[in-house]
Protein backbone atom coordinates (compact mmCIF):
# COMPACT_ATOMS: atom_id res chain seq x y z
CA UNK A 1 0.00 0.00 0.00
CA UNK A 2 1.20 3.60 -0.66
CA UNK A 3 3.21 4.89 2.12
CA UNK A 4 4.91 8.40 2.99
CA UNK A 5 7.27 7.24 5.59
CA UNK A 6 10.29 4.64 4.38
CA UNK A 7 12.72 5.50 6.80
CA UNK A 8 13.98 7.67 9.22
CA UNK A 9 13.88 10.89 7.16
CA UNK A 10 11.85 13.33 8.47
CA UNK A 11 11.78 16.15 5.79
CA UNK A 12 8.79 18.87 4.80
CA UNK A 13 8.18 16.57 1.72
CA UNK A 14 7.71 13.58 4.13
CA UNK A 15 5.18 15.86 5.78
CA UNK A 16 3.13 16.63 2.74
CA UNK A 17 3.05 12.85 1.74
CA UNK A 18 1.34 12.44 5.00
CA UNK A 19 -0.67 15.12 4.75
CA UNK A 20 -2.10 13.76 1.84
CA UNK A 21 -2.20 10.15 2.72
CA UNK A 22 -3.93 11.20 6.46
CA UNK A 23 -7.17 12.91 4.95
CA UNK A 24 -7.87 10.52 2.18
CA UNK A 25 -7.66 7.67 5.49
CA UNK A 26 -9.10 9.50 7.63
CA UNK A 27 -11.80 9.99 5.14
CA UNK A 28 -12.06 6.25 4.25
CA UNK A 29 -12.18 5.22 8.17
CA UNK A 30 -14.68 7.75 9.31
CA UNK A 31 -16.99 6.09 6.60
CA UNK A 32 -15.69 2.67 7.65
CA UNK A 33 -17.13 3.71 11.43
CA UNK A 34 -20.10 4.78 10.29
CA UNK A 35 -21.04 1.32 9.46
CA UNK A 36 -19.14 -0.67 11.95
CA UNK A 37 -17.55 1.32 15.16
CA UNK A 38 -14.22 0.12 15.09
CA UNK A 39 -13.17 -2.16 18.60
CA UNK A 40 -17.51 -2.73 18.96
CA UNK A 41 -17.67 -6.40 20.41
CA UNK A 42 -19.60 -7.95 17.81
CA UNK A 43 -19.27 -11.52 16.17
CA UNK A 44 -15.89 -11.51 14.36
CA UNK A 45 -17.61 -12.35 11.24
CA UNK A 46 -20.01 -9.42 10.97
CA UNK A 47 -17.11 -7.44 11.62
CA UNK A 48 -14.97 -9.18 8.95
CA UNK A 49 -17.43 -8.70 6.73
CA UNK A 50 -18.51 -5.16 7.08
CA UNK A 51 -15.16 -4.14 7.27
CA UNK A 52 -13.72 -5.76 4.36
CA UNK A 53 -16.48 -4.61 2.47
CA UNK A 54 -16.04 -1.23 3.41
CA UNK A 55 -12.19 -0.92 3.33
CA UNK A 56 -12.45 -2.12 -0.46
CA UNK A 57 -14.97 0.83 -1.37
CA UNK A 58 -12.66 3.25 0.31
CA UNK A 59 -9.02 1.75 -0.78
CA UNK A 60 -8.41 1.52 2.74
CA UNK A 61 -6.81 -1.90 2.98
CA UNK A 62 -7.32 -4.11 6.01
CA UNK A 63 -3.99 -4.80 8.12
CA UNK A 64 -2.54 -8.11 8.95
CA UNK A 65 -0.78 -7.87 12.51
CA UNK A 66 1.55 -11.03 11.37
CA UNK A 67 2.83 -9.03 7.97
CA UNK A 68 4.32 -6.64 10.75
CA UNK A 69 5.48 -9.11 12.35
CA UNK A 70 3.51 -9.13 15.26
CA UNK A 71 1.46 -12.12 16.63
CA UNK A 72 -0.18 -12.84 19.95
CA UNK A 73 1.13 -15.60 21.99
CA UNK A 74 -0.28 -18.15 24.26
CA UNK A 75 -1.37 -15.73 26.40
CA UNK A 76 -3.28 -13.47 24.10
CA UNK A 77 -0.31 -10.70 24.50
CA UNK A 78 1.60 -9.46 21.55
CA UNK A 79 5.17 -10.14 20.76
CA UNK A 80 7.48 -9.73 18.27
CA UNK A 81 10.48 -11.55 16.99
CA UNK A 82 11.29 -8.79 14.33
CA UNK A 83 10.35 -5.68 15.51
CA UNK A 84 11.41 -3.82 18.64
CA UNK A 85 8.98 -3.75 21.33
CA UNK A 86 8.95 0.43 23.14
CA UNK A 87 7.81 1.48 26.54
CA UNK A 88 4.43 1.78 25.63
CA UNK A 89 2.02 4.73 25.94
CA UNK A 90 -0.97 5.61 27.77
CA UNK A 91 -2.34 5.28 24.11
CA UNK A 92 -0.21 3.16 22.16
CA UNK A 93 1.89 0.63 22.03
CA UNK A 94 5.28 1.22 19.98
CA UNK A 95 7.17 -0.80 17.97
CA UNK A 96 10.58 0.21 16.13
CA UNK A 97 11.77 -1.55 13.34
CA UNK A 98 15.22 -0.99 13.34
CA UNK A 99 16.30 -2.30 9.91
CA UNK A 100 14.10 0.11 7.93
CA UNK A 101 14.41 2.59 10.80
CA UNK A 102 10.46 3.54 11.51
CA UNK A 103 8.56 3.30 14.20
CA UNK A 104 4.82 1.60 14.47
CA UNK A 105 2.69 2.64 16.85
CA UNK A 106 -0.57 0.36 17.59
CA UNK A 107 -3.21 2.27 19.61
CA UNK A 108 -5.94 -0.18 21.35
CA UNK A 109 -9.43 0.32 20.44
CA UNK A 110 -11.74 -0.08 23.45
CA UNK A 111 -14.88 -1.93 23.65
CA UNK A 112 -16.68 1.39 24.86
CA UNK A 113 -15.33 3.25 21.98
CA UNK A 114 -12.81 5.19 24.01
CA UNK A 115 -8.98 5.58 22.88
CA UNK A 116 -6.29 7.77 25.49
CA UNK A 117 -7.78 10.83 26.35
CA UNK A 118 -7.83 14.74 24.99
CA UNK A 119 -7.85 17.94 26.87
CA UNK A 120 -10.90 19.66 27.60
CA UNK A 121 -12.09 23.25 29.12
CA UNK A 122 -14.29 22.37 32.71
CA UNK A 123 -16.20 25.59 32.59
CA UNK A 124 -17.01 25.41 36.75
CA UNK A 125 -17.83 28.33 39.39
CA UNK A 126 -14.14 28.61 39.65
CA UNK A 127 -13.70 29.82 35.95
CA UNK A 128 -12.50 27.73 33.27
CA UNK A 129 -9.52 24.94 33.85
CA UNK A 130 -8.03 22.67 31.39
CA UNK A 131 -8.96 19.19 32.08
CA UNK A 132 -8.24 15.23 30.72
CA UNK A 133 -11.12 13.46 29.61
CA UNK A 134 -11.57 10.10 27.48
CA UNK A 135 -11.02 10.44 24.07
CA UNK A 136 -12.11 8.63 21.29
CA UNK A 137 -10.33 7.00 18.10
CA UNK A 138 -11.76 10.07 15.93
CA UNK A 139 -10.45 12.15 18.20
CA UNK A 140 -6.39 10.31 17.84
CA UNK A 141 -7.28 10.65 14.00
CA UNK A 142 -7.68 14.42 14.51
CA UNK A 143 -5.00 14.14 16.71
CA UNK A 144 -2.48 12.51 14.37
CA UNK A 145 -3.02 14.95 11.36
CA UNK A 146 -2.35 17.66 14.29
CA UNK A 147 0.76 16.79 14.90
CA UNK A 148 1.61 15.60 11.19
CA UNK A 149 -0.20 19.04 9.30
CA UNK A 150 1.38 21.55 12.52
CA UNK A 151 5.18 20.71 13.02
CA UNK A 152 5.53 17.90 15.25
CA UNK A 153 7.14 14.85 13.86
CA UNK A 154 6.17 13.30 10.16
CA UNK A 155 3.26 11.07 11.16
CA UNK A 156 1.19 8.79 8.69
CA UNK A 157 -2.33 6.80 9.31
CA UNK A 158 -1.76 3.81 8.25
CA UNK A 159 -4.94 2.35 8.97
CA UNK A 160 -7.00 -0.86 10.65
CA UNK A 161 -6.03 -4.22 11.75
CA UNK A 162 -8.29 -6.77 10.11
CA UNK A 163 -9.14 -7.64 13.70
CA UNK A 164 -10.51 -4.43 14.05
CA UNK A 165 -8.97 -3.44 17.51
CA UNK A 166 -5.57 -1.32 16.48
CA UNK A 167 -5.47 1.66 14.81
CA UNK A 168 -1.65 2.02 13.60
CA UNK A 169 0.34 4.87 12.97
CA UNK A 170 3.43 5.01 11.52
CA UNK A 171 6.92 7.99 12.38
CA UNK A 172 10.19 8.11 11.83
CA UNK A 173 12.75 7.19 14.05
CA UNK A 174 14.01 9.68 16.18
CA UNK A 175 16.53 9.76 18.74
CA UNK A 176 16.85 11.40 22.77
CA UNK A 177 16.70 14.76 23.80
CA UNK A 178 20.19 16.66 24.28
CA UNK A 179 18.38 19.23 26.83
CA UNK A 180 14.81 18.53 27.73
CA UNK A 181 13.72 22.03 28.60
CA UNK A 182 15.36 23.42 25.69
CA UNK A 183 14.50 20.56 23.43
CA UNK A 184 10.92 21.36 24.55
CA UNK A 185 10.48 25.07 23.51
CA UNK A 186 12.21 24.30 19.90
CA UNK A 187 9.78 21.85 19.36
CA UNK A 188 7.18 23.55 20.79
CA UNK A 189 8.22 26.33 18.41
CA UNK A 190 8.05 24.04 15.62
CA UNK A 191 3.99 23.81 15.89
CA UNK A 192 3.90 27.80 15.91
CA UNK A 193 2.61 27.32 19.56
CA UNK A 194 2.54 29.72 22.23
CA UNK A 195 2.24 29.87 25.62
CA UNK A 196 -0.79 31.39 27.40
CA UNK A 197 -0.39 33.85 29.63
CA UNK A 198 -2.12 35.45 32.65
CA UNK A 199 -4.93 32.45 33.13
CA UNK A 200 -3.40 30.82 36.02
CA UNK A 201 -3.56 27.16 34.46
CA UNK A 202 -2.07 24.20 36.42
CA UNK A 203 -0.47 22.61 33.26
CA UNK A 204 1.72 23.34 30.50
CA UNK A 205 -0.44 23.86 27.68
CA UNK A 206 0.51 26.00 24.19
CA UNK A 207 -1.94 26.88 21.74
CA UNK A 208 -1.38 26.34 18.02
CA UNK A 209 -3.61 26.93 14.72
CA UNK A 210 -3.86 24.15 12.28
CA UNK A 211 -6.00 24.27 9.25
CA UNK A 212 -8.25 26.64 10.23
CA UNK A 213 -8.62 25.17 13.96
CA UNK A 214 -7.68 26.37 17.01
CA UNK A 215 -5.84 23.69 19.56
CA UNK A 216 -4.72 23.46 22.78
CA UNK A 217 -1.75 20.57 23.29
CA UNK A 218 -0.20 19.14 26.60
CA UNK A 219 1.40 16.54 28.15
CA UNK A 220 4.60 17.45 26.74
CA UNK A 221 6.86 15.10 29.08
CA UNK A 222 10.17 13.61 28.08
CA UNK A 223 9.37 10.95 26.75
CA UNK A 224 6.91 13.02 24.07
CA UNK A 225 10.09 15.22 22.63
CA UNK A 226 12.79 13.72 20.31
CA UNK A 227 14.89 14.80 18.00
CA UNK A 228 14.37 13.89 14.36
CA UNK A 229 17.07 12.61 11.76
CA UNK A 230 18.14 15.99 11.26
CA UNK A 231 18.85 16.12 14.81
CA UNK A 232 15.88 19.16 15.06
CA UNK A 233 14.10 18.16 18.42
CA UNK A 234 10.11 17.58 17.63
CA UNK A 235 7.06 16.21 19.58
CA UNK A 236 6.12 12.92 18.53
CA UNK A 237 3.14 12.62 20.96
CA UNK A 238 0.92 14.81 23.13
CA UNK A 239 -2.59 15.69 24.54
CA UNK A 240 -5.07 17.90 22.23
CA UNK A 241 -8.08 19.31 22.16
CA UNK A 242 -9.81 22.15 20.47
CA UNK A 243 -10.05 26.15 21.82
CA UNK A 244 -13.84 26.20 22.16
CA UNK A 245 -15.28 29.73 21.07
CA UNK A 246 -17.25 29.88 24.52
CA UNK A 247 -14.08 30.04 26.18
CA UNK A 248 -12.23 32.66 23.91
CA UNK A 249 -14.97 35.18 23.97
CA UNK A 250 -14.94 34.68 27.81
CA UNK A 251 -10.73 34.46 28.76
CA UNK A 252 -8.78 37.59 27.28
CA UNK A 253 -6.17 36.09 27.84
CA UNK A 254 -6.61 32.82 25.57
CA UNK A 255 -7.96 34.90 22.90
CA UNK A 256 -4.63 36.73 22.60
CA UNK A 257 -2.72 33.00 22.63
CA UNK A 258 -5.17 32.23 19.79
CA UNK A 259 -4.52 35.62 17.70
CA UNK A 260 -0.46 35.13 18.45
CA UNK A 261 -0.66 31.37 16.96
CA UNK A 262 -2.38 32.35 14.25
CA UNK A 263 0.07 34.75 13.54
CA UNK A 264 2.88 32.70 14.07
CA UNK A 265 1.34 30.26 11.61
CA UNK A 266 0.90 32.62 8.70
CA UNK A 267 3.91 34.70 9.20
CA UNK A 268 6.41 31.95 10.28
CA UNK A 269 7.76 33.85 13.05
CA UNK A 270 6.59 34.16 16.76
CA UNK A 271 4.85 37.39 17.54
CA UNK A 272 6.99 39.86 20.10
CA UNK A 273 5.15 40.32 22.98
CA UNK A 274 7.12 41.56 26.46
CA UNK A 275 4.13 39.34 28.70
CA UNK A 276 6.35 36.15 27.45
CA UNK A 277 8.72 37.41 29.28
CA UNK A 278 6.68 37.71 32.56
CA UNK A 279 6.36 34.75 35.38
CA UNK A 280 2.56 33.44 35.09
CA UNK A 281 2.78 33.90 38.72
CA UNK A 282 3.27 37.24 38.62
CA UNK A 283 0.44 38.19 36.69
Amino acid sequence: MPTAIVGDNASDAVRQACQSLNRERTRGLLAIAQQTPPGESIPADVWTTAFESAAREWEVPPIRLSHLGIVRDSDGFLVSNSLRALPPGAEAQPYADDATRVVYKLFDLRENGSLGKKLVFNDSEDGFEVDVADATWIDVLEKISLLNSGGGLPTEIVGLSDSGDFLIAKQPMASPWMDFLADREVAEDRMCGILPIGGGLRQRVFVTWVDDVFWLVGDLHDRNIMRDSAGVPAIIDALAGKVTPKARKRLFWLNRACEDAKSFRENGSKPQNPMWEVCDDQL
